[in-house]
């Protein structure tokens, strides 16, 4: 027998349909069978059950309109009546204002309408199809007056890209098997054929079975003309309306799986609601027209996709509102979630829950549109705000998470709780002719008069690479927001290679708007490889303040073209290509910020730099840095300088201040600017290697250096100064009652004992001697740990220690060589100080204790010194963090 099969036109109908002939030996049979393609195959079994298989398959593949078809099991069953391409739904049960339909199947194919010719008092039609088969729905579902419609299919729903809407209500597609009503009356589409319950009440909620249908959303990926670069908002596409309910209405898709493949879902000024869940039940409540749908009853959910240029969309005039509630929720391809206030009234808000992950990664093909959540203000109303909950959130290839006001609207704020993790990662596929950012962003701004919104975000581990930001901005005349971190672990790395710049948690201003301010809480914060912690403004509005709350601090590095890896508050003057882009002034002129770190531990190294300065003709903030121990290596550097305004002063109060290594403690000023003033509180100060602590200025006056130690140790290439090129020199004043003094060359090698003379006034006996005892005394370089615990031994007792007794034979042998201690110090008139025997010298600053130099003095050891800095830093982000 052989079944052949060709395309033919059925005229009465139009539908495009299959004849098939089937042949054997003595009879020869026809029948046509819609929307199936030609095939030709051999088949030998019974005539009757080739003509059943060929019906399955084909209706199963290629829905046609004959599976529209009524369940017949409710009281007053549905009626279908076909007039051209439309099919009209009368009939079903109404109880009150709620009128129940029943299917079998329920499909629409394109080119076609279904509508429900409902009477204009009802106000919820629902929908149920019960045969088990997925309905696909590519053509227009249509109903009378203001009427909500749900339709319930657990086997799943697909809409194609031509599927429209035309409903006066709300738009319900959901998986669930039962719809439930007030009275435990439930409608259920998993068991028909039981006496259905139906109530005249408002449905009050969902209830799902352990494995429902997935949903499926397909569309033309062109839902964006353009994102939203410099002064200009998103811009979507007119042309195409997609899935879409009317102004103020709801659009929810409740299901299984939920994947959107370059689909719109549109709600103008109403609400889109996302819901993808594994079992229980959503609720359901509805109060002046605005439906709201609670997840507290689910407990597990699924996964909700969106690639190719998806979109969902709650813009317009009114209070649009997109709620997302999924297991891992990735936006791909260019995918982006838009709430635009173009109205007056209070916008709604974006609200993504995601119980495992949020993703946003890749980008459009032309690299222009990277994935993006976001919401914009474009009159008068305040822009919606933006919260995020997930254990993990990454952003990659640009990927954007953002509140925006274009107007004098205040924007909108952005909250993100990440319990594990936020990484912002690398851009995979920049286009590097795009002249908006090509980075991945999380931050909130404003380009116009309106102030930007708040970001806070509170996570475990926070990664930041490849030019990322946590941002706030202005380019108009509106405040920039604040940025609140709380994070146990923050890295903050490298820089964007192409457009060179750092990975950065940062506020900045680019017009008169002022700078937002930072506030950083965590344990664990390091800054390396040029990137950046800082508030700038780099036009006419003043830097934010920085606050970082922290057990260990690390800025290490610095990149080529970007610079060194720091944290600041500061005025930046921009390059003539950076100038042209953002309209800026040649030469800003803000004031800057202050700068207030407190830690246990701030290591800064390889020229990274601590910093509150101006590059405009604006002044320098305050810097102040409370630490058990701050460590500066390597040309690691602690600034407050100006190019032509007051330096800014700082502030050191330290139990182990430490330079190394051509490192710099410094309060500058160019031009006429006075220099700033250095105060330093520490138990121990250690300046080596070509260090210095200067307060310097040009022509101004230098600025005054006060230091209060219990240990100042300075090598001879090492300098302190408070000095002035063409103006008067600052003072310098040191307190140091306790400590010995490196005043000549250290040697390289181990030094022979020095001759040492009493000079306590207590009796004979209670003699106290110093001593050399190798690298435990006097350190012999200065590479040299300084604190020893060896250098001071208490001799009143010489008998308990034979190294005492060779020593006081050896003082008592040899005739003693008076020695004078220091009674003061003079500044040079180059703004280095030298110590002096005499305190009453003009210009001589005494120094010393009020009280006799007890002559015992006992030094921390190193390794006590920096026990606590290493336990911070053996300190790591959890494995999964890393993920």
């Amino acid at each position: 027998m052989l079944l052949d099969f060709f395309n033919s036109r059925n005229g009465r109908n139009g539908r495009n349909d299959v004849k098939v002939n089937i042949i054997n030996s003595s009879n020869f049979y026809k029948l046509h069978i819609p929307l199936c393609y030609p095939i030709k195959f051999q088949y030998n079994r019974l005539i009757n059950a080739a003509i059943t298989t060929i019906l399955i398959y084909c209706s199963s593949i290629f829905p046609s309109q004959a599976q529209i078809k009524p369940d017949m099991t409710l009281p007053n069953n549905t009626k279908i009546e076909i007039e051209g391409n439309i099919q009209n739904i009368d009939g079903g049960t109404q109880i009150g204002s709620n009128l129940f339909h029943s299917f079998d199947d329920f499909s629409v194919i394109n080119g076609t309408t279904v509508h429900f010719n409902n009477s204009l008092d009802v106000q919820n039609i629902i929908t149920r199809v019960t045969g088990g088969l997925a309905s696909n729905i590519d053509g227009l579902i249509k109903a009378n007056g203001s009427a909500n419609l749900f339709l319930i299919n657990p086997s799943g729903i697909s809409f194609g890209e031509n599927a429209r809407l035309n409903i006066g209500g709300s738009f319900f597609a959901t998986t669930a098997n039962t719809v439930q009503f007030l009275g435990d009356a439930k409608f259920s589409a998993t068991n028909p054929q039981a006496p259905p319950l139906l109530a005249n009440n408002v449905p009050i909620g969902l209830g799902f079975g352990d494995n429902p249908g997935v949903i499926k959303v397909q569309g033309t990926d062109k839902g964006i003309i353009s994102p939203n670069i410099g002064n200009s908002p998103t811009v979507t596409n007119s042309q195409i309306s997609g899935l879409q309910v009317q102004s103020g209405k709801t659009l929810a898709l409740l299901g299984g799986d939920i994947t959107l493949e370059g689909g719109i879902l549109a709600a103008e000024g109403g609400k889109v609601d996302l819901g993808s869940v594994a079992s229980g039940v959503v609720n359901l409540s509805l109060i002046s027209e605005n439906w709201t749908l609670g997840y507290e009853g689910i407990s597990n959910f699924k996964n909700i996709q969106l690639s190719k240029q998806a979109l969902v969309d709650a813009s317009g005039t009114g209070s649009g509102t997109v709620q997302v509630h999924g297991g891992n929720v990735n936006l791909t391809n260019g995918s982006i979630m838009l709430i635009q206030n173009r109205g007056e009234t209070l916008s709604g808000s974006l609200n993504i829950n995601a119980s495992e992950s949020l993703v946003l990664s890749g980008a459009s093909p032309d690299g222009n549109i990277s994935s993006s959540l976001l919401t914009e203000a474009l009159s008068t109303g305040k822009g919606g705000d933006l919260k995020i909950s997930t254990p993990r959130l990454i952003l990659q290839d640009g990927a954007r998470v953002g509140a925006v006001t274009y107007t004098d609207a205040l924007g909108g704020n952005v909250t993100v709780e990440a319990s594990d993790s936020v990484q912002l990662l690398e851009n995979r596929f920049a286009n590097p002719y795009r002249r908006g950012d090509i980075i991945s962003s999380l931050g909130a701004g404003t380009v116009a008069s309106g102030n930007a919104g708040s970001v806070e975000l509170s996570t475990n581990y926070l990664l930041i690479t490849d030019g990322g930001t946590i941002a706030s901005s202005t380019m108009g005349t509106g405040k920039g927001s604040n940025i609140t971190v709380d994070a146990n672990f923050i890295d903050i790395i490298g820089v964007n290679s192409v457009r060179s710049a750092p990975s950065a948690i940062a506020a900045s201003a680019f017009n008169a708007g002022n700078a937002g301010s930072l506030f950083v809480n965590t344990k664990q914060l390091r800054v390396t490889d040029g990137g950046a912690l800082n508030s700038a403004s780099r036009a006419t509005g003043n830097a934010g303040n920085v606050t970082i709350n922290a057990d260990l601090i690390e800025v290490t590095g610095e990149d080529s073209n970007a610079g060194a890896s720091h944290i600041s508050s500061s005025i930046e003057a921009s390059n003539e290509i950076v100038r042209k882009i953002f309209g800026l002034p040649s030469v800003p002129t803000g004031s800057g910020g202050n700068l207030t770190i407190t830690t246990k531990v701030l290591n800064v190294n390889q020229r990274g730099l601590i910093d509150v300065g101006n590059q405009g003709v604006g002044d320098a903030g305050k810097l102040e840095i409370n630490a058990s121990s701050i460590n500066l290596n390597n040309q690691g550097s602690i600034a407050a300088s100006t190019i032509s305004g007051e330096g800014g002063n700082i502030f050191l109060d330290s139990q182990n201040l430490q330079l190394r290594q051509n490192s710099t403690v410094t309060a500058s000023a160019g031009n006429n600017g006075n220099g700033g003033n250095i105060t330093i509180n520490a138990g121990t100060l250690t300046a080596l290697e070509s260090s210095s602590i200067t307060a310097n200025a040009f022509e101004g006056r230098g600025g005054n250096i006060k230091i209060n130690t219990q240990g100042f140790f300075i090598s001879p290439d090492s300098i302190v100064a408070a000095s002035s090129e063409r103006g008067i020199n600052g003072s310098v004043e040191i307190d140091a009652p306790q400590t010995d003094f490196v005043t000549a060359p250290l040697p390289s090698s181990a030094v022979t004992v020095p001759d040492t003379n009493d000079i306590c006034t207590t009796p004979k006996e209670n003699t106290s001697i110093f001593s050399n005892a190798g690298s435990g005394g006097v350190p012999q370089s200065p590479n040299d740990p300084l604190n020893s615990p060896a250098g001071w031994y208490d001799e009143r007792n010489p008998a308990t220690n034979k190294r005492a007794e060779e020593t006081i034979q050896l003082t008592e042998a040899e005739p003693a060589q008076e020695f004078v201690e220091a009674q003061g110090m003079k500044q040079n008139a180059d703004g280095t100080i030298r110590f002096t025997i005499t305190p009453d010298t003009d210009n001589v600053t005494s120094y010393g204790s009020s009280t006799d130099s007890p002559c015992h003095h006992s030094q921390e050891s190193s390794e006590q010194v920096n026990q606590q800095s290493q336990e911070v830093t053996n300190q790591i982000p959890p494995e999964e963090a890393e993920d």
